[in-house]
């Protein structure tokens, strides 16, 4: 730091949200308080069972750990409402709240500098209504092409938003349920935002599957809304977050074979250089697609049993994580 610049002072609120995980959700709750937000909200879900209290009680006891001044608010469901519904409605609580500010889920470990990223680009960008959300993770920051500045605008990104901050102006056009889903796959506009006809087809896919309830998501109905508003997210040259959720324990993070589970994180520098134009890097997102989006035959062979046992929250599959829990010792 140069000798006449301030020192950083975090102004932003923070929202984290919590479920059963106590182990990594502890390591992202000690990133937040060595970065002590004046404004801390503490959400969680409430337990599927009984069994469950135990683990959802040792995660909501966190919240005794705040020992910095900080205006703590906390919302603890009694009832479980589900991943869709449970960190959606925890967002909305935020976003009524706050104008703007950054979210953090129990996996996703931030480096100290992304509080400082985050907060600069929420005031450079907090009423340019091109930009969308401010990304905290990069799993390509090994992209050897051109750069410009410190971050690029990212329009092609489907799910994983693995710490990051928006605006109130953003959240209120989310719309968990994506009602407007039906009549925009049948616009013949949406087909010239996408880049290929590959993410065409997985696009509809995904937007089908979570529109329909066959896949437990609550971020791709960001996505839709981003795509709908012709808007960009900002992503950082240098990743800022590390998944730390890839224990088989989490929804969507499955195992450590995930080609997403990468420990990359790293501080980034400042003051930020800003790139001169805010224009597409349509090379880049065409890449990042090509790497870590998308269905394996695999995936596909999985989504297609679970449909036929009645989905990701039917009986049968939610007994078949119940039963691997209970064999890893959960």
């Amino acid at each position: 730091m140069n000798a006449a610049e301030t020192p950083f002072r975090l102004d932003t609120a923070v929202l984290l949200i919590g479920f059963n995980r106590v182990g990594p959700l502890r390591q992202v709750f000690d990133a937040v308080r060595e970065a002590r937000p004046p404004r801390l909200y503490f959400a969680c879900d409430g337990p599927r069972n009984e069994a469950e209290r135990i683990r959802c009680n040792e995660v909501r006891a966190l919240a005794q750990l705040v020992d910095w001044p900080c205006n703590l608010r906390t919302r603890f469901n009694e009832q479980n409402l589900g991943l869709r519904k449970g960190v959606s409605s925890a967002i909305n609580w935020f976003f009524e709240n706050e104008e703007e500010g950054i979210v953090l889920e129990d996996d996703t470990l931030p480096v100290p500098s992304f509080f400082r990223f985050a907060q600069e680009l929420l005031e450079r960008y907090r009423h340019d209504e091109r930009i969308w959300v401010i990304m905290g993770n990069n799993l390509m920051d090994d992209w050897t092409g051109a750069k410009e500045g410190d971050y690029y605008y990212s329009a092609h990104g489907y799910g994983a938003p693995w710490g990051w901050a928006s605006w109130r102006r953003v959240w209120l056009h989310y719309d968990v349920d994506m009602k407007q889903w039906p009549y925009m796959k049948e616009s013949p506009l949406l087909k010239d935002f996408f880049l290929d006809r590959h993410e065409e087809e997985l696009a509809q896919e995904i937007f089908n599957r979570v529109h329909e309830g066959r896949m437990n998501s609550w971020s791709y109905q960001m996505d839709l809304t981003r795509i709908a508003n012709h808007a960009l997210n900002i992503v950082p040259h240098v990743n800022q977050i590390d998944n730390i959720g890839f224990d088989g324990d989490g929804t969507h993070t499955t195992g450590p074979d995930d080609p997403r589970n990468k420990r990359t994180a790293k501080a980034i520098a400042f003051p930020l250089k800003h790139p001169r134009h805010i224009m597409l890097d349509a090379q880049r997102d065409a890449e990042y697609f090509k790497r870590y989006i998308g269905f394996t035959p695999m995936e596909r062979m999985k989504n297609t049993l679970k449909d036929a046992l009645g989905g990701q929250d039917g009986k049968v599959v939610q007994g078949i994580i119940k039963l691997k829990r209970k064999i890893k010792g959960h």
